[in-house]
C-alpha cells in the first residue's frame, strides 16, 4: 500500500514537471524572433508581434490559420495573460508537491470518494502535448485541448471539497484554451470576421464553464481561472474593439454568477 501511495505521488509529479517544463519550452520557442505567428485578419492584440509572413526568415514555421488565438494562452502577449499562465504553472507544481505532504488520494483520507490523480495526470499529459499541434494540425489540437478540458474538469469534480483548488483552476484555464482553439478552428473553416471570432473565443467557454461549475460543485478555482482569462481579453481589447470587450464582459458576468453560487 505504501508503495502504491508513493507511485501515485511520483506519477503526478512527473506529469506536473512535463506540463510546466513543456509549457516553458513552448513559450520560449514560439517567442520572436525564433518563431512568429502568421498574420491573420485580427486586432493588434491578437497579432501581438505585428509581423507579416513576408517578414519571416527562410524556412521559419507558421501557425495553422486561426491558431494565433489559442497562442495567446500559451505564449501570452500581455502581463495579465502572463500572470495567468505563471499561476497555472505554480498551481500545478504546488498541487503535486502537496501530494507528498498531504496525500488527499490516500484511502483513509478519501472517505470512500474517488481518486483524483488518474484524470489529473492524463489531462496534464494531453495538455502538454497539445501546443505542439499548433503548427499545422488544427484538428489534432482541437481534439487534444478538448480531451484535456474534459479530463481536468472530471478531476476538478472529484477534487471539490477536498482542499485542492489548483485542480479546478487548471480545469478553468483548459476550458478557456479549448474555447480559443475552437474559435481558431472555425476561423479557418468559415472565414469569420474579427468580432465573430472573438465572441467564439469567449461565449462557448462561458456556456461550458457555467455548466461545468454547476457539475463540479463548491470549488471556486474553476470559475476564477475563466474570469481571469476573460478579464485579460477584455483588458487588451477594450481600446481596439468594443464588441470583443462586450463579449468578454458577458463571459465574466456569467462565470461570476456561478462563482457566487459555488462559494455559497
Amino acid at each position: 500500500m505504501a508503495g502504491m501511495k508513493l507511485a501515485n505521488a511520483i506519477i503526478q509529479s512527473l506529469a506536473a514537471a512535463i506540463f510546466v517544463i513543456g509549457g516553458i519550452v513552448f513559450a520560449w520557442r514560439t517567442h520572436p524572433p525564433v518563431f512568429t505567428p502568421a498574420l491573420l485578419p485580427l486586432p493588434s492584440f491578437m497579432n501581438p508581434y505585428n509581423v507579416t509572413s513576408a517578414e519571416l526568415g527562410p524556412g521559419a514555421p507558421e501557425l495553422a490559420e486561426g491558431m494565433t488565438i489559442p497562442l495567446l494562452y500559451l505564449d501570452p502577449a500581455n502581463f495579465l495573460m502572463w500572470g495567468l499562465l505563471l499561476t497555472i504553472w505554480a498551481a500545478v507544481a504546488m498541487d503535486a508537491a502537496g501530494q507528498w505532504l498531504f496525500p488527499s488520494d490516500r484511502r483513509d483520507l478519501r472517505n470512500g470518494r474517488c481518486r483524483i490523480w488518474p484524470q489529473l495526470v492524463a489531462g496534464l499529459v494531453v495538455l502538454s502535448a497539445a501546443p505542439w499541434f499548433l503548427l499545422d494540425q488544427r484538428d489534432a489540437l482541437l481534439a487534444a485541448n478538448g480531451a484535456g478540458m474534459i479530463l481536468t474538469i472530471w478531476a476538478a469534480r472529484r477534487a471539490a471539497r477536498r482542499k485542492r483548488p489548483a485542480v479546478g483552476f487548471v480545469a478553468g484555464w483548459a476550458t478557456a484554451l479549448f474555447s480559443a482553439t475552437l474559435a481558431g478552428a472555425l476561423t479557418g473553416a468559415l472565414s469569420l470576421q474579427t468580432q465573430a471570432v472573438a465572441a467564439l473565443a469567449i461565449l462557448p467557454g462561458t456556456a461550458i464553464g457555467m455548466a461545468a461549475q454547476i457539475w463540479i460543485g463548491p470549488s471556486i478555482g474553476y470559475s476564477t481561472a475563466l474570469i481571469w482569462a476573460f478579464c485579460a481579453i477584455a483588458l487588451t481589447a477594450m481600446g481596439s474593439d468594443p464588441v470583443i470587450a462586450f463579449a468578454a464582459i458577458l463571459g465574466i458576468s456569467g462565470m461570476a454568477a456561478v462563482l457566487i453560487r459555488a462559494a455559497s
